[in-house]
């Protein structure tokens, strides 16, 4: 039986759990529509925010406001907050000097998008942090992360695999719909290469990248509870399969330093049935010949001529020549594209440009800083706790390597799971400092 408080009315055992689930599952969802939904699908009157964006940058700080007036709010680590500060200052900063020294129209666009977006993250942020409490709760957000990834790679896979794209008819009644297309030349190695619900296949392969840690802690917690482990263990196994059929490096690459990260705090058998798993999947790609595994073969064999490569080989001899002109606060926050330069796909020489040697510094130092405390975090000594803060400290590894593949921040759904995976460092942090039972649900079972 739960563990009641006998002192306390009835009605308020029933009610608070609920009152207390409220806000998890607003960000719960607006994690599934970010990941499951096509993000040119928008929201009238929200100046162009998808409806995984209303949910999660409005309607979720709105509960904190609204819904938790009154009550006392948890503490965050005053490092990632330094560290958040930094990363707004360094963005403001850059926004004031560019906008006295003046810029293009398109600039200024750009320009105030970018800081738009950056606001409007540090309020999720701020609502994930008050909302998140428990063990329990963090699973229910990873859980919508992990479904909303879900979808969106079961649609690249029948994209690739039937040739019809079901992603543009996942749209709500009532939401706005455009035509906005990124890309129309994606095929590599002969394979035309998908993008689910994302906005490019280099984001569908590095957004389902970072998720799949996430999404191996729910089967490992659901196993650990004795809940149904099927459904989530599929849902893994369609994000793998998805970020495969992008035929991206940066699913392997990412992939791997998740692991590095993760692995050394398993037990012996979870490590050796993964690496099982990948075995029989790489031998039964082999044996089948699938276009997909050679062309994914091929992008490694040929990297010194892939135009990828070389093209990001220009950008960063660009960055090299020009870096100088304005070192310290950079040419502007987000207007990097507003001018004639080459594409850098990459997010610290991105952040260099547009922020100078201080952004790319504030960068660095807030996705090192939520890393270490997710590293810290899993180190527990309730089970719960540490699985989620191991995944947690997988996906900050692996965007940390795909942000030098992938200009992360020019990408609305990998970017939001950035800041999302910043907030989650500093809840599983706290949640490793509370009595084992406060956890939400921590029993010695979780060992296993």
């Amino acid at each position: 039986m739960p563990n009641l408080d006998l002192s306390a009315p009835a009605a308020t055992h029933a009610a608070a759990p609920r009152r207390d689930l409220i806000g998890p599952l607003i960000l719960g969802a607006g994690g599934f529509f970010l990941l499951g939904m096509r993000q040119t699908f928008t929201v009238p009157l929200t100046f162009g925010l998808s409806l995984g964006q209303f949910l999660l940058y409005l309607a979720a700080p709105a509960w904190v406001l609204f819904g938790r007036a009154g009550s006392r709010s948890p503490i965050a680590n005053r490092w990632l907050i330094l560290a958040t500060l930094a990363y707004l200052t360094a963005s403001l900063v850059s926004y004031g000097a560019a906008m006295s020294r003046g810029t293009v129209p398109r600039g200024i666009v750009f320009a105030d998008r970018y800081i738009f977006g950056d606001l409007t993250l540090s309020a999720m942020v701020i609502a994930i942090v008050v909302m998140i409490t428990t063990g329990d709760q963090v699973l229910l957000l990873l859980k919508g992360l992990v479904l909303g990834g879900a979808l969106s790679a079961a649609f690249a896979i029948v994209k690739l695999v039937a040739g019809i794209d079901p992603a543009p008819m996942f749209i709500l009644p009532g939401l706005k719909a455009s035509d906005f297309v990124l890309v129309t030349n994606l095929a590599r190695g002969g394979v035309e290469r998908p993008q689910g619900s994302a906005g490019h296949p280099l984001e569908l392969a590095g957004v389902l990248t970072v998720i799949i840690p996430l999404g191996l802690a729910v089967v490992v917690c659901a196993r650990a509870k004795g809940q149904r482990t099927w459904p989530w263990i599929l849902c893994t196994a369609l994000m793998a399969g998805g970020a495969l059929t992008t035929v991206s490096r940066s699913a392997i690459v990412g992939l791997t330093a998740a692991l590095v990260v993760m692995a050394w705090r398993w037990p012996v058998q979870r490590f050796a049935a993964l690496l099982l798993a990948a075995a029989a999947a790489i031998g039964v790609g082999a044996l089948a010949q699938l276009q997909v595994f050679s062309a994914l073969v091929q992008s490694f064999t040929t990297v010194t001529t892939d135009s990828s490569i070389a093209s990001r080989g220009v950008g960063a001899a660009y960055v090299a020549s020009h870096y100088r002109d304005h070192f310290w606060i950079g040419q502007g926050t987000g207007m990097y594209p507003a001018y004639r330069q080459p594409v850098l796909d990459n997010q610290y020489l991105s952040r260099l440009m547009e922020t100078g040697a201080f952004g790319l510094v504030s960068f660095v130092l807030l996705v090192g800083v939520a890393l270490l405390l997710a590293l810290r975090a899993s180190a527990a000594a309730d089970p719960l706790v540490a699985e989620l803060a191991s995944a947690v400290s997988g996906s900050l590894a692996a965007l940390a390597v795909i942000a030098v593949i992938l200009d992360v921040s020019g990408f609305i759904q990998i970017w939001t799971v950035t800041w999302i995976l910043i907030a989650l460092s500093t809840v599983v942090w706290r949640l490793r400092r509370q009595p084992v039972s406060s956890s939400g649900g921590g029993q010695p079972s979780w060992a296993g």
